[in-house]
This record gives C-alpha cells, sequence and structure tokens, in this order.
C-alpha cells in the first residue's frame, strides 16, 4: 500500500493486515472511495476485521476478498448490530 490514492484508486494488500497497515488503510479509505483488492490478504486480527465491518459503501469496493474473510466481516457486522441493539435496550 502507499500513502496516496485517488477517488476509485485500487489498493491492493498483500498478507497480514494488522498493526501499522490497518492505520494506513484506515488513513487512505478516510480520504476517497477505494477499491479494496483483498484476494492475497492471508491474516487480519480482530481490529482489521472490525474496520472492515464498518466501513460504509460510499468508502470502498471489496475485490477478490477471500470467503474466510467474508464471512469474519459479516461476524463482525452482527456482533456490531447485536451489541447495538442491547444497549439501546
Amino acid at each position: 500500500m502507499n500513502g496516496k490514492n485517488r477517488p476509485g484508486d485500487r489498493v491492493r494488500v498483500i498478507g497480514a493486515l494488522t498493526g501499522p497497515p490497518l492505520e494506513l488503510l484506515l488513513e487512505m479509505v478516510g480520504r476517497a472511495e477505494v477499491m479494496l483488492d483483498l484476494s492475497e490478504v492471508c491474516e487480519v486480527d480482530s481490529a482489521a476485521a472490525r474496520l472492515l465491518a464498518q466501513l460504509t459503501p460510499d468508502q470502498y469496493e471489496l475485490l477478490g476478498c477471500p470467503k474466510w474473510l467474508a464471512v469474519r466481516i459479516e461476524m463482525e457486522r452482527t456482533r456490531s448490530s447485536a451489541e447495538a441493539v442491547r444497549s439501546v435496550a
């Protein structure tokens, strides 16, 4: 990943999405809509899964997301929704 991007740029993540690379990704997504190519991600930590689950569709488009990662993102979305319902009740 590099630190410069324009709307619609493709950001390819290779290897683990943890720690400093996660911070860079958050910074990049915050500046413009990007296409996130996750086809070569082999590991994510809890913070990365939460971040990906919290992004809105106007911030990114996922490309090549591995099935295991898509399931983990969906689990985080479900968990987040359940926690929001509990806090309202």
